[in-house]
């Protein structure tokens, strides 16, 4: 599903190419979230032949995404209870973050620390951005309203576009994971 980019996306493109220059150069992407007319990034992925792994939590998202040839596995699951003990070069979460509760934005995104290799890549809306049940799926309502400082305080360097509490604005946020090379 080829998306034609709008200059919002170039802008997020840009701030992933900052943050992250290395992105598409690796091999495996566990990919949490995604749906029938929304998978971020998901071509350039599929073009620098990452291995990809989807894991959604919305069941019709689930079935559809199954059908998609070059995904190399979806899992049906909740973010906040998903266990796995495969590693994958990036974790890439791309607005997701706002959609579970903000107490526990910073035990997940450990978690989901533990199964990235090289880096943890998070995209979400900046500041107060209402969106409510989309496409039948009430896990689109946003729930949290997060800013840089909710990434930063975990070692997180970020970026936004466009101005706070607006539809379209964003955060990137990137953490490299360090490995132990002893």
């Amino acid at each position: 599903m080829k998306r034609i980019e709008s200059a919002l996306d170039q802008k997020r493109t840009q701030s992933l190419k900052r943050l992250i220059p290395d992105l598409f150069t690796y091999k495996s992407v566990l990919y949490i979230g995604a749906r029938n007319k929304r998978i971020d990034y998901g071509d350039m992925f599929r073009e620098n032949q990452y291995q990809i792994t989807i894991v959604e939590i919305f069941k019709p998202n689930v079935k559809y995404l199954k059908t998609i040839k070059w995904i190399k596995d979806v899992i049906h699951a909740d973010i906040n209870t998903f266990k796995t003990n495969n590693k994958y070069d990036i974790v890439f979460w791309w607005h997701g973050p706002e959609h579970i509760e903000k107490s526990k934005l910073q035990g997940i995104i450990s978690k989901l620390e533990t199964f990235a290799d090289v880096a943890v890549v998070l995209g979400c809306p900046w500041g107060d951005v209402v969106q409510a049940n989309k496409d039948n799926n009430p896990y689109e309502r946003h729930i949290s309203y997060l800013d840089c400082g909710d990434f930063e305080s975990m070692g997180y360097k970020t970026e936004f576009i466009g101005p706070k509490d607006i539809m379209g604005s964003n955060i990137t946020a990137v953490k490299y994971i360090k490995k132990d090379t002893t």
